[in-house]
Order: C-alpha cells, then structure tokens, then sequence
C-alpha cells in the first residue's frame, strides 16, 4: 500500500484574474503536515508539489497521480486556487495562463476540466481517493481576501464517484475566503489545524478521518465565517478513508478537547474557566502553554466579531459622510459585507442598531482604537516628562523604581503600557488599523513596543491622467495613515479641505494624524472644528480627550471622556482612557471602577483593560487581584511580556519569588531584548541569595540600558553589581 499525494497552488494569473498569493502558501502548509511522520505519514517521495503549471503539466499531473495505482492505496488531490465556471456552468480549475476572450467567454483550452478529472479518477484501480478543493472564483477580490469558487456547478456529479470522497472550501454558490494575516485560506488553515493539532480526531481512537477533519474545519470556518459552507461528497465509505495520525494521551490535546466544550461565542464560562484551571494542574502544563491553547481554539469567533465591528464601523464612516445613503454607496456596502463573508441577517442587526434616523447612536462603542498609549505602572507615582511615539517606531515606556515594603528595600523597574486608548483615528470604510502610542513618565527609558495590527484595506485606484477630487485625496491620507505616513496624510487631507471645505472628515483624520506626529494643539484644533460640526460624535471627543492627556492637561481630558460616555454611556474606550487619567492622578478605585466597565462593555475581549486594572489593584496592594487580571490579559495575548513582567512584580510583592523568575523567564523568552525582565529577575535572585544568577542578569541589563542609551537605568544597575561583587 502506498499513500500519494498532488498538490496543486497556484498564485501566479493571466491579467483578467487577480493573483491568489496564498495559494502556494497553502500547498506547502499542506505538505508539510502530510509528509511529518506523526502527522500524514506520507514519504516525502510520494508527494508531488505543482506551483502555477501551465495546463498540459497540470492534466498530466493529474492523470500520472491516479493511474497505474493499486485498490488498496491511497491517493490525494490537493487543489487551491480559482474555479471558475463556463457558460454551461460547468466547474473548470484555472491554471497560470487561464484567461477570457475579448467577449468574455473562458478559453477551456486554458483550464482543467473538473471533467477531465472525473474521468481519470473512474478509471483508476485506487479505491480510496480524496479530493481537496479549495478553489476560487474572480468574481470578489479585495486586498487582504479572495472571493472563492462562486460556480453554480454540483461538484458531487463533477468530482464524485465509488470510494471516493471530495472536499470543498463552500458550496457551488458561495465564496470562500483567505484571509491575509495568517498567509492561508481559512479552510485550508482549519483543515491543517485539525491535523497538525490532532484535534479533528473527535472519536480519540489516534486517526484523523476524512470525515473528521471535514467536521473540525467547518466548525472553525463558521465561527470565523459564519458564511462559508464547507461541503463534503462522498461515495460508499470514502467518509472513513484515514488521513492522518493523531496524539493519543497527549495533555495538550486533551486540554484544547476541553476548552471546546466550554467556549461559547468566544468565551469561557464561569465554572468552564475553574475546570480548566483545575485541568491544567491535573496535566501538569504551564499557564503560558495553556493560555497560546486557548487563544487559538477562541480565536475564530473573535475574528468573526472582528469582521462584524469593521463592516460597523464601515456603515458609520459612511453615515458620518452621507446622512441618507446614495445607492452607489450602499452597492459599496454591500460588496465589503461579501468580501468580509457576513450573512445577511449579520448585517440587518448591525443596520437595526446604527440608525441612519437617529443620530445619537450613529457612533457605537464597537469602534477600535486606532491608536493608544499607556498610563503609568508606578507604585510610587514620579513626575517626570511626557513622551508619546507612533506605534510604527520604537515606542517610550518608562520603567519606574518603586519601594515595596514585601521586597524589602529592593528597586524593581515596572513597565508603562498601552492604557489610553484613542477612539477617533477610525481610518475609513474598508480600512481598520490597530496602532498604539505610548506616554512614558521617564522619556529616558525606551523598550520594544507590543504593538498589534489588524488591517483590511482597499486601495483606491487613480489614473495618473484623472484630475483627483476631495474624496480621492481624502481616501489616500486615510491609505497614508495606516501606513503611518502621518506626514503625507495630513498634505492630503490639507487639499480635501482646500477643495471642499465642508468634508469635515478630513478635520477629523487631519487631527488624529497631528496627533500621532504629537503635534497635539494642532490636533485639538483641528477636532475642535470637528466637534463643532458633529457635537454628538463620541469618538471625537475620546481622541481630543487622548490629546490633552498627552499634553497632561487632566482636568480637560476628564471632561472630555465624560462627554464621550454622556453621548454613549457604553463607550469602553472613552471608560478605559478615563482610568489611565484617573490612575495617573493616584485615584486608583476611580480606575479601577472605569477599567472595570471597559471590560464589561467591550464585547471583543481586549487585553489593555485588563492590564491596566491589574496595575492600579497592584498600586493599591491588592496582588491577587492584580495576578487575576494579568491571566486575563495574558490569555488574550499569551506573547503580553509586560503582563507577565508586572504579574511577576506581584507575586514577587507576595514573596513567591519563584513564580516570579518564572514570569520574567517567561518574558525573556517572547523578546530575548526585554531589559525590564532582566532587571527584576535579578533584584528577585539578588533576594533569595542567588549571587550568580543576579550578577549574570544585572550584567545583561546593564548592557541593554547601555545600547538604550539610558544613563539613569544604566548607572543604577552598576551600583547594584557593584554591591554583589564585593
């Protein structure tokens, strides 16, 4: 018995179809788990890898794969790229030099006939054949996702047959989707999370069946695409065919088994959160392995509800713009819900809550920050001068000294992070960035920045002999900014309103993109003539909250996120930059009662609020509450290394010295670069007599501060070495 497998990407088309980069991505992902000798078990020998063949390759291909093969192997066809149907609808799988005729009818010539496939898997002796398709259509592309297979051919009479067994990425009639920051399509990345994972083996008998993987992947596709529709066809017992190995007893599998059980809509349950807490100690694994299991079981839901809030704030973009929407618009609108994969009822209950009728809820706390900057992490506040960075460069968050009574007299450096988050830098109707700035205390002291960035966009298409109109130049500052090219944004923006003064928008972005250069009175100025324009925008007055915060101006930041929760009294953004005003002014419960109704309005769980109020329950001695909401944040992003830095200053305030080291190791890990982990770890083995361990992380420290430039950290952690090697 032999076990073959083709895989077909192709990337690379004729002009008339777009390129499909994740194609090829996909077949080498797919050979690898297959080929991996507890996975797949493939020989590397028996797996055959085409990258954009031309037709007669790919036919041929094709038919050396299913002939001269005995009834008991097994064969494998795998297929990413576009499917496009002809006039009969009839599928045909496109090749690199597939293309349209001057009237627009395909060239069959340049394709695989599904046909032609059908018929060489008749007349091949191997009874068990799979059949992989994850194939597309050029009918809806846009920059960061591709439309696929939207024939309205039935694959089953294309593809199906005795022993045999077909998969596809959706139905004949809908579109399938990859999707940009994780390089693959979604049904591909499903389908080889299943494998590599062994979580599609759902009867834990140690196989992956063909009708197992297709179970695991269309769970996951529908809860990142509730959409899609995964399809599988098959003759006999081609549902049972075994492709792949999987773990049996493995406490990593039998923990993400777990966590599926008690996730619902992108959450845990209460009593599900104490099962697996308690699961995880029974297994013997450690917070951060479980944490990275859980954000990748969660993960699909939450980028449903990510594709749910951009097609939101698209409609608000859109109303801001134009109060009663003009038909081209709406057609607009409903092309972005296609390319997102909303369904129609997703997009009625987003329309319900954003009424074009009524203005005061036009803007929602659905809205992301485009940018934000932490407040201090300071036990012992220090006045010291502002500094805000784009979240693009090597952003400022100033470590501060503080004197614990529980670590006797010791100095531990804590870090500044993300706190005040900017609700107004929304960048457009198909564009959604996250960006942070940072607003250190000590603008000495610099660290790499956590920086995360989500973004989908669509590039306006201008003619170099096409004379460019407000809306043009309005469309390219927005490109510019989520580029940070804040320079080159605010000169677009500049000739919008040269051209018409009324786009008040662009008073709106101009102001944000001011404020990311930290020209913050120019921000204020420009969202001053914004405000008074459209005085019911609660965003608006959350990013001119976010610059008179960076001017430390509190007492008008304050009342500007007052307005913003007055407007909407949910605004999680408008609760959460509040708090960080009110924990820089030592008003640590006020923070803490904000941080707190941050949470509880944010339905995508953000890490920052967490994080935040974990510093001030520190700040106030509560390290309980403190370590709870650091696992918090650390389960949303197990790569935080600031929360696991601060989450070890907690338990070093509770004397567990070594969950501590385990925290800063754990940080040090992530970014092999993170001083501040350095510089507690030693204070920490300085405290329980490690000498060696001390001096060694004091000398690393040391040298990061140096190349930092920061002579203040620098100097501190020679005095410290000098104590120890005397």
């Amino acid at each position: 018995m032999r076990k073959v497998a083709l895989l077909i990407g192709i990337s690379d088309y004729e002009p008339g179809l777009n390129p499909l980069p994740a194609s090829v991505k996909d077949m080498e992902a797919i050979a690898k788990v297959l080929q991996h000798p507890e996975m797949g078990g493939f020989a590397q020998t028996d797996i055959q890898k085409l990258e954009n063949p031309d037709p007669q390759k790919m036919q041929e291909a094709i038919e050396t794969l299913f002939s001269d093969r005995r009834k008991d192997d097994l064969v494998v066809l795998y297929f990413s790229g576009h499917g496009i149907k002809d006039e009969s609808g009839k599928l045909h799988l496109a090749t690199r030099l597939t293309r349209k005729n001057p009237q627009g009818r395909l060239i069959k010539s340049t394709t695989v006939p599904a046909s032609f496939v059908h018929n060489i898997m008749s007349e091949s002796h191997c009874k068990r054949q799979v059949v992989i398709l994850d194939c597309c259509f050029s009918g809806a592309f846009a920059e960061g996702w591709s439309a696929k297979d939207d024939s309205s051919v039935d694959i089953r009479a294309e593809l199906g047959g005795e022993g045999r067994v077909v998969l596809t990425s959706s139905t004949a009639t809908e579109y399938s989707f990859h999707q940009q920051e994780s390089n693959l399509s979604i049904y591909t990345r499903y389908l080889i999370e299943g494998i590599e994972t062994g979580a599609a083996d759902l009867d834990n008998d140690g196989a992956v069946s063909v009708d197992e993987l297709h179970e695991y992947a269309k769970k996951k596709v529908q809860e990142a695409a509730p959409a899609m529709q995964p399809e599988i066809y098959a003759v006999k017992e081609g549902f049972k065919i075994l492709l792949s190995k999987a773990p049996i007893g493995d406490p990593k599998l039998k923990y993400r088994k777990e966590i599926e059980i008690y996730a619902s809509r992108g959450e845990i349950s209460i009593i599900g959160r104490r099962i697996l807490d308690a699961l995880r100690q029974n297994l013997g694994l450690f917070p951060e392995e479980t944490a990275a299991i859980e954000a990748e079981v969660l993960k699909p839901y939450r980028e449903y509800q990510q594709k749910l809030q951009q097609y939101e704030q698209a409609l608000v973009d859109a109303i801001g713009r134009e109060p009663t929407l003009s038909d081209h618009t709406r057609n607009d609108l409903r092309r972005y819900q296609e390319i997102l994969g909303l369904r129609d009822e997703d997009i009625a209950s987003i329309e319900t809550k954003i009424s074009p009728q009524n203005e005061s809820v036009i803007f929602r706390d659905k809205v992301i920050a485009s940018k934000s900057i932490s407040h201090k992490d300071d036990v012992t506040p220090v006045t010291t001068s502002n500094k805000a960075i784009a979240a693009s460069e090597t952003e400022t968050i100033a470590p501060s000294i503080i004197k614990s009574p529980s670590i006797l007299a010791t100095s531990v450096a804590v870090v500044r992070n993300f706190r005040v988050m900017i609700g107004a830098g929304i960048l457009a109707t198909v564009v959604l960035t996250f960006s942070f700035l940072v607003k250190p205390r000590d603008a000495s002291v610099t660290t790499p920045s956590q920086v995360e960035s989500s973004t989908l966009s669509v590039t306006p298409t201008i003619s170099p002999t096409t004379e460019m109109s407000a809306k043009n130049f309005y469309d390219r500052g927005l490109e510019k900014s989520t580029k940070k090219d804040h320079k080159g944004a605010i000169e677009d923006f500049n000739e919008v309103l040269r051209l018409d003064p009324n786009f008040t928008l662009a008073y709106y972005k101009r102001g944000d993109a001011r404020s990311a250069l930290k020209d913050y009175k120019g921000g204020i100025e420009d969202l001053n003539q914004y405000i008074r324009i459209n005085p019911k925008d609660a965003n608006s007055y959350v990013s001119r909250g976010w610059a008179y915060y960076n001017l430390y101006n509190y007492k008008q930041a304050t009342i500007d996120y007052n307005k913003a929760i007055e407007i909407n009294p949910k605004h999680a953004l408008a609760h959460n930059n509040r708090g960080a005003v009110y924990a820089d002014q030592g008003n640590y419960e006020q923070a803490i009662s904000d941080y707190t109704k941050a949470i509880e309005f944010k339905n995508d769980p953000l890490k920052w609020p967490y994080y935040n109020r974990g510093d001030a329950r520190r700040n106030l001695g509560d390290n309980k509450g403190a370590i709870e909401d650091y696992n918090q944040a650390i389960r949303i992003d197990p790569t935080y290394t600031n929360a696991y830095n601060n989450r070890g200053l907690a338990y070093a305030n509770l004397k567990d010295y070594k969950k501590a080291i385990d925290d800063y190791s754990q940080a040090i890990r992530i970014d092999s670069n993170y001083v501040y982990a350095y510089y507690n770890r030693g204070n920490t083995r300085s405290i329980i007599k490690d000498k060696q361990g001390a001096i060694a992380d004091y000398q690393i420290a040391a040298n990061l501060y140096q190349k930092q430039e920061n002579t203040k950290q620098y100097q501190q952690t020679l005095e410290k070495l000098k104590e120890l090697q005397k």
